[in-house]
């Protein structure tokens, strides 16, 4: 039948076509009044006549043909090759534009003038250093008077931990004994007590009596020599006023005396000058007389005092001792406990207090400076020492060595993608150099509208030659296979191959794998060394005789490519 024919089927596709153009024609043009109805009538039965006219001719000829043709179809012509182990491996490529992997904007951390600027625009720094630093005014000094207010704080603490010396308490020990001792005497004196008071008011009453003697003597030599010295007519002369005396002799009776001795009226050797000297020596010695009975009747006292104190001791002096034993008690037990539990707790909080407000000093000052928080290259400078800057207005762009290239993934090859990936990268910078890298990042979610993820990949870039700004074409190898059994890509047809078997085309199913620009793996339907038509296969349908060539006859072989590329 001509229909069955895949020749015939174009001139009956044609031919159908233009009865159906015919019959719209009709219904379009049955609108209208009588008179262009009849008028249209006409028209579409001729043309109606004629799409049948051109059917039949169509029906005709592609029989006419078939009926023509002689009964032994001819051979086409085809190539063989054999189906072969070989490498291949799965690359999706595509292309992105370099970027820095890290790039910010440097602000100071607090506000201030700029008092300098440490680097410069294409200088390469380290994380840590200074790229810039604030007017610190007087954060320095508040920093040392802080440092000063914990060490002191340090040193009163570790003061009470340590505790009092073993001298401290031994004195402090000794002081309340002996305050014990005495408050323990007054109250309840020992006869031994009372006896040695008695003996001590004895002692001092005859001392005091012996001075009295002492100062009679004394005073009697005194005057004496006062006598001589008046009797002898040079009282004047000396400086004694002989005629209106007081013992003992002024400091200026004495100075006046001393002095006419220096002055020759009265010298040494002489009778006035010995009676002057004898005169002076009598005045001192009663001077110390006099004195020393004060210091007798002194002790006579004191020691009566005690005595009486012994014997009938009055409720004031008992309060008294009773006072400073109290006190040396106090005075021993701080000495041995010095400080109490709250007492160390209050100190350590201040040390902690102490150390807190030089942290907060140290930070305000460390603030001043303004830091590179990683490694990096300065790419812009956008202020000058002399500025004002503020947490809010950068003073430097900078952006990290390493490089990157982002690429957008289509959904169908996103499963291929995984972090750590190798990938290589050529730019046009550096015809034929390729650059290693990885996949660092897959994005988890993707763009709904295009089904698409963003891939980050890592360049490997040591002599740093690639430039952000720059145009790359990366390239992943998603899977690869050393052993597998290959045939060129052209020659599987919708999962199927051609065979030639008693001189006919055979298509035969196959099961693929890999797949690049060249070849196609085979993981099912054929097995190494079996021949499939390489050149021609496009040209002869299942069943149809073919000829097996070696030359040009059945076209050329398509040109063999090293790997695939996918480009969004």
């Amino acid at each position: 039948m001509a229909g069955s024919d895949p020749r015939c089927r174009p001139c009956l596709a044609a031919a159908t076509e233009t009865a159906a153009m015919t019959d719209t024609r009709q219904q379009t043009h049955s609108v209208g009044g009588e008179g262009t109805m009849g008028q249209t009538r006409v028209r579409t039965t001729a043309a109606l006549l004629a799409g049948i006219a051109l059917l039949g001719a169509a029906l005709v000829g592609c029989t006419s043909k078939d009926e023509a043709k002689p009964s032994g179809q001819a051979a086409t012509p085809v190539q063989l090759g054999p189906a072969k182990p070989g490498s291949i491996q799965n690359v999706l490529t595509y292309s992105g534009a370099i970027q820095s992997s890290q790039q910010v904007n440097i602000t100071p951390r607090t506000a201030g003038q700029i008092s300098g600027i440490f680097v410069d625009v294409g200088t390469s720094v380290r994380a840590g250093d200074r790229l810039a630093s604030i007017d610190a005014g007087t954060l320095p000094s508040q920093v040392a008077g802080a440092q000063a207010n914990v060490a002191a704080a340090q040193a009163r603490l570790d003061g009470m931990l340590i505790g009092s010396k073993a001298t401290d308490i031994a004195a402090s020990q000794s002081a309340y004994d002996a305050a014990l001792a005495k408050y323990n005497q007054l109250q309840t004196p020992l006869l031994s007590d009372v006896s040695t008071a008695e003996a001590a008011v004895a002692t001092a009453k005859a001392a005091a009596d012996n001075s009295v003697s002492a100062v009679a003597n004394a005073k009697a030599t005194l005057l004496g020599s006062i006598y001589i010295v008046c009797n002898q007519g040079i009282g004047i002369a000396t400086g004694v006023p002989c005629n209106n005396i007081t013992l003992p002799l002024s400091k200026d009776v004495t100075d006046a005396v001393a002095s006419n001795l220096q002055s020759g009226v009265g010298s040494i050797g002489f009778s006035p000058g010995t009676n002057s000297t004898a005169l002076l020596g009598a005045n001192a010695a009663y001077m110390t007389a006099l004195n020393n009975q004060e210091s007798a009747n002194q002790a006579l006292a004191t020691a009566k005092t005690r005595r009486d104190q012994l014997l009938n001791p009055s409720p004031s002096d008992l309060a008294a001792l009773r006072s400073a034993v109290d006190s040396a008690r106090s005075n021993l037990e701080n000495k041995r406990v010095p400080y109490t539990e709250s007492d160390i707790r209050a100190a350590q909080a201040a040390v902690a207090q102490a150390q807190a407000a030089l942290g907060t000093a140290s930070t305000l000052l460390d603030q001043t400076n303004v830091i590179a928080p990683f490694d990096g290259v300065v790419t812009q400078k956008l202020l000058e020492a002399g500025a004002g800057a503020s947490p809010a207005a950068p003073i430097f762009v900078l952006a990290a060595r390493g490089v990157e290239v982002r690429l957008t993934v289509e959904e169908g090859r996103i499963a291929l993608v995984k972090p750590n990936l190798q990938a290589d990268l050529t730019v046009a910078a550096f015809p034929g150099k390729k650059f290693s890298g990885k996949v660092a990042s897959v994005a988890p979610t993707g763009d709904a509208r295009a089904h698409t993820f963003e891939v980050k990949v890592l360049a490997g870039d040591p002599d740093a030659l690639l430039k952000a700004g720059m145009f790359a074409e990366v390239s992943m190898v998603t899977a690869q296979k050393n052993d597998a059994l290959l045939v060129p890509a052209t020659a599987v047809l919708q999962g199927k191959v051609v065979t030639v078997v008693d001189g006919k085309a055979v298509f035969k199913a196959v099961q693929t794998g890999l797949t690049d620009q060249a070849n196609v793996e085979i993981i099912g339907g054929l097995k190494a060394g079996d021949q499939i038509v390489v050149v021609g296969q496009q040209s002869v349908r299942d069943g149809q005789p073919v000829a097996v060539t070696t030359g040009a006859a059945a076209g050329a072989s398509p040109k063999a490519t090293p790997s695939a590329t996918a480009k969004p």
